[in-house]
Parts: structure tokens; C-alpha cells; sequence
């Protein structure tokens, strides 16, 4: 975990709003220079790339290789402080549910002024690299999210067996 100069853990959420404050400023730039389109495309593949990364790193952690029970743990480190109030947590053969119905990335960046393209991709993006990166066995549903307007987030990950 980091931690600021003081020494107190930074949460999740307060890195992600760092994060977003630096996408936002770089979005900026970007789109002076080579327009919308691919400003958005560039910060797609950074938050891509950086959530990955984060999955790999999840999937390295799990003491018995990546699978959906060590998978399922990652809830809490999603809700940690409050970052998003999650429901309806279904744990069933091959197959991990839940709904989140607050979320405090969206909040956050709503009060950041970021638009909702920018806020989706910097936000709800990273939800599917990060399965990609923890096991490609590992599948995401997520037809809906509260960054783009929906009253809740309903997640579905699957377990494949190849």
C-alpha cells in the first residue's frame, strides 16, 4: 500500500482520484494535439495497460495459483473505505455476483468536473483488463455501470475451464 509523506495509507479511492487528476490533464493535452478520438484511445490503452498489470499481480498473490475463490477476495479490497457499497453477493459453482449500487470512483470524478467518456474509461475500463490480466479462465459480465447513468453496477465473473 502507499503511503503519503506523513506515513498514512493512501486508500484505493484516493489513488484513483490522483490518477484521474493526471488522465485528466493528459486527456487535455492530448486532445489539443490529436483530437478527441485519440486522446481517449491513448488514456484506453494506459488504463489498460496499468490494470493488467494490477491483475497479474492479484493472480501472483493467490497461494494456490489463480482461481474464482482467490478471485472473489478482491471485493473487499474494492470496498475498502467506503469506495463502493456492494450487494446481492452471490458465490455459486462456477459463477461470482454482485451488484455494487454506490459507487465513489464515479462520485469522485463527477465532482472532478471529467467528463462520463473519460470518467467510464478511466473507472469502469479497468474492471475487465483487470480479469483479463488475473487468468484468461476468468470471464466479466457487466452489462451496465453507474459512471455511464445506471442505477447499479451488475457484475457476473465466470470460471472457464480450458
Amino acid at each position: 500500500m502507499n503511503t503519503t509523506p506523513g506515513g498514512a495509507p493512501v486508500t484505493l479511492l484516493e489513488r484513483r482520484r490522483i490518477e484521474a487528476a493526471l488522465l485528466a490533464e493528459t486527456h487535455a493535452v492530448l486532445v489539443e494535439r490529436l483530437g478527441p478520438e485519440a486522446a481517449l484511445s491513448i488514456i484506453e490503452a494506459i488504463v489498460e495497460k496499468a490494470a493488467r498489470q494490477a491483475g497479474r499481480a492479484f493472480a501472483a498473490a493467490a497461494p494456490d495459483g489463480p482461481s474464482l475463490d482467490h478471485f472473489a477476495s478482491v471485493a473487499e479490497a474494492w470496498r475498502a473505505g467506503g469506495a463502493l457499497v456492494i450487494e446481492n453477493v452471490v458465490r455459486q459453482g462456477d459463477t461470482f455476483s454482485f451488484d455494487v449500487t454506490r459507487c465513489r470512483y464515479a462520485e469522485a470524478y463527477r465532482e472532478m468536473g471529467l467528463p462520463e467518456e473519460l470518467a467510464t474509461r478511466i473507472s469502469c475500463l479497468r474492471d475487465g483488463a483487470f480479469v483479463a490480466g488475473y487468468s484468461g479462465n476468468l470471464r466479466l459480465t457487466r452489462p451496465e455501470t453507474i459512471a455511464s447513468g445506471a442505477r447499479r453496477c451488475p457484475f457476473t465473473f465466470t470460471w472457464e475451464n480450458a
